[in-house]
């Protein structure tokens, strides 16, 4: 299993678009988060809980055991954003820390160290952050002034710094303009620029950096034909934009139909996902899509093995198809199976694979359906 790319805009807000009305408001998407087989919130108050797969340590409770139920993260005040990647988890603080915590073989906690972590601990050598993205196996993050660190498996340049080696410290990103937001997915990173554009590094296997080719890069590299994008999101081997128009343009693997164009053939360079109102929100998973209309419903597309698009259905579809009965959505996050979204009350449902119990919902029985988790209040 792999981990969605967790994208945060450096403003606080991860998904606005610019000049869009949603009926309900698009919150901080660093609210809630999905790694590959667990799932983590941020409540109003700034207490991060987590439920799902913990085999690594990935929900930060000081333990190796599977969570049915969200668990509060010990030792967390005060948090901003939460973030997952396939195996570790990671929070920003009110005051700009970074913690992380989980599986660590590439050093993608950022202690110094290779050791898998079962309690949140502090990233070193980071300046005050704004923003994270995880990774399946890395982790960034951006400063208030727009420049960006990355640390952990760095195979195939995915810490963008110009090497291949991996990292347990923060780099820098070698060359990146001041970006706006994050993303970062299974061996590749991507960030919007200041003015609109695109840029992205790392493995390029599908085409997922989006500069029409499919050679890997050391250093960031500009994603061909886009300059409006206003929020970032990452999928494995696939990477979506949202643009100011509330329009929505995809790339890179396609085997399932996760760029949402009508077709399954993979695409080097952005292709529009079809049928889609204006947006306000993008999140991907592992092969699939999602995206908040300026209504508050919401839609998904690409993989639908264990009814992650959340149709009711585990048929594919590349085109994107209506999320049941959900309505005043207010932030999504796509998961390696699965999927959960708030609401604007506050509320938390998840849909999808729930083998390791990462729907939160006390079970661990599938759901093609959005299903409520108890407990839990954006």
């Amino acid at each position: 299993m792999v981990r969605v790319g967790a994208v945060l805009a450096l403003s606080g807000v991860a998904f606005g678009c610019g000049g869009a009305t949603a009926a309900p408001r698009v919150s901080a998407a660093g609210g809630l988060a999905a790694g590959a087989g667990h799932s983590c919130a941020v409540d109003r108050r700034g207490v991060a809980s987590c439920w799902g797969s913990n085999v690594d340590g990935q929900l930060g409770d000081g333990t190796a055991s599977d969570a049915l139920l969200p668990r509060r993260v010990p030792g967390l005040a005060g948090i901003r954003h939460i973030a997952a990647g396939s195996y570790h988890s990671c929070a920003l603080a009110a005051g700009g820390a970074v913690l992380c915590w989980g599986w660590n073989v590439g050093g993608q906690v950022g202690d110094g160290s290779n050791k898998n972590q079962l309690d949140a601990v502090a990233v070193d050598g980071l300046p005050p952050s704004a923003a994270i993205a995880i990774g399946s196996y890395h982790s960034c993050a951006a400063s208030a002034d727009g420049s960006a660190r990355c640390w952990g498996q760095n195979d195939v340049g995915q810490l963008g710094n110009g090497a291949v080696i991996n990292s347990a410290m923060p780099v820098d990103v070698f060359s990146l303009p001041v970006a706006t937001a994050l993303a970062a997915s299974g061996r590749h990173s991507c960030a919007v620029i200041a003015d609109g554009t695109v840029q992205c590094w790392g493995s390029n296997d599908s085409g997922e950096l989006g500069d029409g080719t499919t050679r890997g890069h050391l250093f960031p590299e500009p994603v061909s034909g886009i300059a409006d994008a206003v929020a970032i999101a990452a999928g494995f081997n696939h990477t979506c934009a949202l643009r100011a128009t509330g329009a929505i343009a995809c790339w890179g693997a396609n085997a399932h139909g996760q760029l949402g164009d009508g077709t399954v053939i993979d695409r080097p360079a952005p292709v529009a996902v079809v049928a889609l109102p204006p947006a306000v929100a993008v999140a991907a998973g592992y092969n699939h899509t999602c995206a908040i209309l300026d209504d508050g419903a919401a839609r998904c597309w690409g993989w639908n093995a264990a009814g992650q698009l959340g149709d009711g259905s585990t048929t594919d579809s590349a085109t994107p198809v209506d999320v049941a009965s959900l309505t005043q959505v207010t932030a999504i996050a796509g998961g390696g199976f699965h999927t959960c979204a708030a609401r604007s009350d506050g509320s938390v449902a998840c849909w999808g694979s729930n083998d390791a119990g990462q729907l939160g919902d006390g079970t661990r029985i599938d759901r093609t359906t959005p299903t409520p988790i108890e407990g839990i209040v954006l």
